[in-house]
Order: structure tokens, then C-alpha cells, then sequence
């Protein structure tokens, strides 16, 4: 019997001795990843000067490499709430564009003096949803698409068929409104344009009948939904 119990607790020292070496080797094969890992990082990312730390002995100049490339890593982590804010970063840049490319902005004394009307006058269409106004930044500003000096289309300065859409499109945001206008569409009910693509300042700035726009004006009433029609 002590036989027995002898070669049992050798067998046992046995194992424990194989669970620690593999322990080991373990987190030695994970220690050499790290250090392959913040190496690499420092060779392709690194932008502090580290200059300073190469004078500190050898286990305080690692503790504080450590520590800088896991502050670098997490700057530069792209998280889920930093790609939102990037998302949000990248639509504001590509609606300020298709501003740009339809003509920019007026300010309100800008429009009062292209219109030749007081800026109280400017701030009444406004209110009255006769021009299309972003608050930017608590400031008013004006799409420049929606005046024109051209008298075929003009209605005291302002793009025909504006005054008429934008009382339709009051339950959504001013962005939403200005994508109304400047969103590609290539069906329209009975328009000319249908199979062509086209926006609503393109049609207005050529031109449309009644029918035109009133299939323009029934398009306000799904613009934002999840409505195909």
C-alpha cells in the first residue's frame, strides 16, 4: 500500500509539473506576441518621442513602452461610437458639397438684398415656409437654388414651384427638406422626365406644368418613409 500511495503522489507531482510547464509556455508564447505586436506598432505607428525613455533601466523603460503603445492603440482604436462620429463627420462634409454644387448659401441679408425686401420681410417667407432656410449654428442660411433671375421661372425673384412644395414638407427637418429637393429620382407620375434621371431643382429650373407639380407635391407625403411609392 505505501508502494501505491508513493507512485500515486509521483504520478500526481507528475501532472502538476506538466500543468505548470505548460502554463508557462503559454504565457511565454503570449508575452512574445505582445512584444512582437508593440514592436511592430512602434515600427509603423509609433508618433511619441520615446527618446527620453531609452535612458531608463530596462524594466521601467518596458513598463512605460507598455503603456505608451496601449495609449497610442487606443487613440487610434476605431470603436463603434467612434466610427458613428466619423460617419456623421463624413455625411456633414457630403451635404456641405451638394450645397457647393447648387450654388452655396445666401445669408439673410444677402436674400433681402437679391429679393429687394426688408430682412423682416426674408424672416416671414421663412416662417411661412415660402423659402427654404438650415439653421446653421443658430444662424439662418438660404440654399441659393431656390432664387433665380431668369423671369420665365421667376416669381418675385424665388424659383417657381418652391413657394408651392415647401408647405408640404413642414413635418421634416430643414435638412430633410433640402434633401427633398436635391435627391436623384428617376420616376415621376406623367412627367416627361420619367426613365431620366433628374432632382426637383433640375425640373423647377426647367420648368413645370401643373401636373408636374402636383406629382411633386404628392411625393412630399411619403419623402422620408419607408415607402417605395
Amino acid at each position: 500500500m505505501k508502494i501505491q500511495n508513493r507512485e500515486t503522489k509521483s504520478n500526481n507531482s507528475i501532472s502538476v509539473s506538466n500543468d505548470r510547464y505548460d502554463a508557462v509556455n503559454i504565457a511565454a508564447d503570449r508575452f512574445e506576441n505582445l512584444a512582437k505586436e508593440l514592436a511592430d506598432q512602434m515600427r509603423n505607428e509609433f508618433k511619441a518621442n520615446i527618446k527620453p525613455q531609452l535612458a531608463l533601466p530596462d524594466s521601467q523603460f518596458i513598463t512605460d513602452l507598455i503603456i505608451q503603445c496601449m495609449s497610442e492603440k487606443t487613440v487610434s482604436e476605431i470603436t463603434p461610437e467612434k466610427k458613428r462620429l466619423n460617419n456623421r463627420l463624413r455625411s456633414r462634409t457630403r451635404f456641405f458639397d451638394n450645397i457647393r454644387e447648387n450654388g452655396g448659401l445666401y445669408t439673410s441679408a444677402e436674400v433681402a438684398k437679391l429679393l429687394g425686401v426688408s430682412k423682416v420681410t426674408v424672416k416671414k417667407k421663412k416662417d411661412t415656409s415660402k423659402l427654404l432656410a438650415l439653421d446653421l449654428n443658430g444662424e439662418f442660411v438660404f440654399p441659393a437654388f431656390q432664387f433665380t433671375v431668369d423671369d420665365e421661372f421667376s416669381e418675385k425673384g424665388i424659383l417657381k414651384g418652391v413657394a408651392e412644395i415647401l408647405p408640404n414638407l413642414t413635418h421634416l427637418s430643414d435638412v430633410m427638406q433640402y434633401g427633398f429637393f436635391v435627391q436623384k429620382r428617376n420616376v415621376l407620375d406623367s412627367s416627361v422626365l420619367e426613365g431620366k434621371e433628374f432632382t426637383i431643382i433640375s425640373m423647377l429650373k426647367n420648368g413645370v406644368n401643373g401636373n408636374d407639380l402636383q406629382s411633386i407635391i404628392r411625393l412630399t407625403k411619403t419623402f422620408g418613409t419607408q415607402d417605395p411609392a
